[in-house]
């Protein structure tokens, strides 16, 4: 038996030593850690994609609920909400907003979907003509800026040459279509099989959603009984408190930006109508679903608009692009404080920054994510920074220079410098 004296003395010595070992054996066994934790990643799949539509479906979800309990509340019979009511409340708000996504499921497939669908096959059968109806007008501008030397030449035959010449041309193309179809039989297998695989993880998914909305409070509960038992009491409420910032932050802007979008798109479904634009389902649909995106996807939007717009009529589409940016000024000045609101409390610069690095990191779903989750670091760095400072004693003075803050003057404004920007 070690005495306790000595045990405590070895005890960091231990901790240290048995870090030293894991640590190594990581780095011997790098590749093999990550092919497991690949897998494990494969096989939780169902529960990652169960977390996002739960987090998306709980917030119509929360406002159903917060509805009927103020209904329920309201009638004579029961001024005070009983706990046993609780568990039907909740399951009638899942239900209510299963209703709602299936409704709002129902209108696009059956009002935008057609429109749509019509607009892309028009454009597809269209896009030689409209190819050829750019060129034109290309021409028509450079003619009346006098500049009749500069011509673009757009000949079908010279084309067609250019693609034979590449290899592309029609019978080619049906050879190589018809040897891809005879020696990739199992590829077709393999990507339908890819496809079942998808689909069945969103079924599940969608599956596990409910059971997190119908138990989110003891799920919740359970997690932070967890970390309380693996963190020291400091740490474990720092966790919980960037936890509770984290999910209002994603929250509000989640909500707020898939309504924003919703609001974009009829706004300019309306007035592009009024104003007599081609495809204006097809572009306010684009525009509604790439501003999703911060600052990159309304740009998208319009650059997509301006080229389908300009094979049909320059002048219009030169008419899109200023009706397009007075849009816009209404949208940020009017529309997306009032719905968005500061909840993200983000910086241009960063929001611009945030989209070049998580997408280039993850992608589109790096860059849907890119400005909540930025606007939490920028928030932890900003405690940071100010914890550090405060500990100092130091202050940043109206000349831009740190000084040494007094206990009178830090006693009377304690929080004069609380701002990282």
């Amino acid at each position: 038996m070690i005495p306790k004296d000595i045990l405590k003395k070895i005890k960091p010595w231990m901790w240290l030593s048995t870090y030293i070992v894991l640590l190594l054996f990581a780095m011997l066994h790098f590749q093999d850690m990550m092919s497991v934790l690949s897998r494990l990643f494969h096989l939780l799949t169902p529960l990652f994609y169960a977390i996002g539509i739960a987090f998306v479906l709980n917030q119509p979800m929360k406002a159903i609920e917060k509805g009927l309990l103020k209904l329920i509340q309201a009638l004579p019979h029961n001024k005070k909400a009983k706990p046993q009511q609780e568990p039907k409340v909740r399951g009638i708000s899942i239900f209510l907003t299963l209703l709602l996504a299936l409704a709002v499921l129902f209108v696009l497939s059956s009002i935008i979907f057609p429109q749509l669908i019509a607009s892309i096959i028009q454009l597809f059968n269209n896009c030689v003509v409209y190819l050829g109806n750019i060129v034109e007008n290309i021409n028509s501008l450079l003619a009346s800026l006098h500049l009749e030397n500069i011509e673009w030449d757009f000949d079908t035959v010279k084309v067609q040459a250019a693609l034979d010449q590449l290899g592309l041309s029609a019978d080619k193309l049906l050879q190589t279509a018809t040897n891809w179809v005879g020696g990739t039989g199992m590829t077709v297998i393999n990507n339908i099989s890819a496809i079942t695989v998808g689909l069945s993880n969103w079924v599940m998914g969608f599956m596990l959603s409910l059971y997190l909305l119908s138990s989110k409070e003891k799920f919740i509960r359970q997690l932070k009984k967890l970390i309380g038992a693996l963190l020291p009491l400091s740490a474990a409420n720092r966790v919980l408190t960037l936890g509770r910032k984290t999910n209002q932050t994603f929250s509000n802007f989640i909500s707020g930006q898939l309504l924003e979008a919703c609001i974009l798109a009829m706004l300019y479904y309306v007035s592009m109508t009024l104003f007599k634009m081609p495809y204006a389902m097809l572009i306010s649909t684009v525009i509604g679903v790439t501003s999703i995106v911060p600052m990159f996807g309304a740009m998208l939007g319009m650059a997509f608009g301006c080229v389908l717009i300009f094979a049909i009529n320059p002048w219009m589409s030169l008419f899109f692009m200023i009706y397009f940016q007075i849009v816009q000024q209404f949208e940020n000045n009017l529309i997306y404080p009032r719905v968005v609101g500061n909840s993200v409390g983000l910086p241009g610069i960063w929001v611009l920054l945030s989209i070049v690095v998580f997408g280039g990191l993850l992608g589109l779903f790096g860059m849907l994510i890119a400005v909540p989750a930025t606007a939490v670091l920028y928030t932890l760095l900003g405690e940071f920074v100010n914890s550090r400072m405060r500990k100092k004693g130091q202050v940043l003075d109206e000349s831009g220079l740190l000084s040494v803050k007094s206990k009178v003057k830090e006693e009377a404004s304690p929080t004069a410098e609380d701002e990282i920007n």
